[in-house]
């Protein structure tokens, strides 16, 4: 039986060394480019305390390395907004359209796009949904927003949100089974890796001893929320005190990263 444990353990560090290298991978990514009415000023909006080049106004689309394209559309959606998108689905960058002043009986932009704004009369650019948009839209989220700050609390809390629900999932289907511990602390270390990367970006070499830390952290919550989770069996149906567990660990985890890099941001 110690054989066994020991083994499990090997393969789960295993497991886990090869996690945290795939996060700290070198990648890539490109800008936001904003196009449309009043481009400039929302880009201007979007780019406050960004990289350089971020976040760029520019008519049509000038990179296929764009990495989300922010089109702001006034009015019912034209034939130029129409092939705008389609110009986009067919180098593969996704859309975020921002509709100035909607009308209820102007075309619906959702046949456009699944990443809408509506932006009503009297109330400027609505920030943090557009950001949420531009977030789902992204495959690099955690790296945009190392890039651009205002997308960072939009990803961070999609970030945290995600891994809670499929910590709890994990934990509902491994009930019984014994196998969910060490896909849970795979799915917390990729959540503080991703959360950790949207303030240094992608990989930075002194990455690797902080990614190390968090690693031992994961791994030894996972013991402990096992226990309590065994604790809680003795009042609640398994799989609900196995799913609340993990949830509420995934959770802590988070906000234990978070408050740590908020001390340890300078002044």
């Amino acid at each position: 039986m110690r054989t066994a444990a020991l083994t499990a353990l090997v393969y789960e560090a295993r497991s886990v060394v090869v996690t945290v290298r795939s996060e700290l991978s070198p990648a890539s990514v490109g800008p936001v480019i904003v196009s449309g009415m009043l481009a400039e000023q929302l880009a201007k909006e979007l780019a406050a305390g960004a990289e350089p080049g971020a976040v760029v106004a520019h008519e049509g689309i000038t990179t296929p390395f764009a990495d989300v394209l922010v089109r702001i559309v006034a009015g019912d959606p034209a034939d130029p907004d129409a092939a705008f998108v389609r110009d986009a689905d067919r180098r593969g960058i996704p859309v975020v359209l921002v509709q100035l002043w909607p009308q209820a009986d102007w075309t619906p932009t959702f046949v456009l796009s699944p990443f809408v704004v509506e932006c009503r009369t009297g109330e400027g650019f609505p920030l943090r949904e557009i950001a949420d948009r531009i977030v789902e839209a992204s495959e690099h989220g955690p790296l945009l927003a190392a890039r651009i700050p205002a997308l960072k609390e939009a990803t961070s809390g999609g970030l945290v949100r995600g891994s809670v629900v499929r910590a709890a999932i994990l934990a509902l289907a491994g009930t019984g089974k014994g196998a969910a511990r060490p896909l849970i602390t795979l799915e917390q270390l990729r959540m503080l890796a991703r959360l950790r990367a949207t303030t240094t970006g992608s990989g930075p070499p002194d990455e690797m001893p902080v990614m190390a830390g968090g690693a031992a952290i994961a791994l030894a919550a996972g013991f402990a929320f096992r226990g309590i989770a065994r604790r809680a069996r003795d009042v609640l149906p398994a799989p609900i005190a196995n799913a609340a567990v993990a949830a509420a660990g995934t959770w802590a985890l988070a906000k234990a990263l978070q408050t740590l890099e908020s001390r340890l941001q300078p002044e």
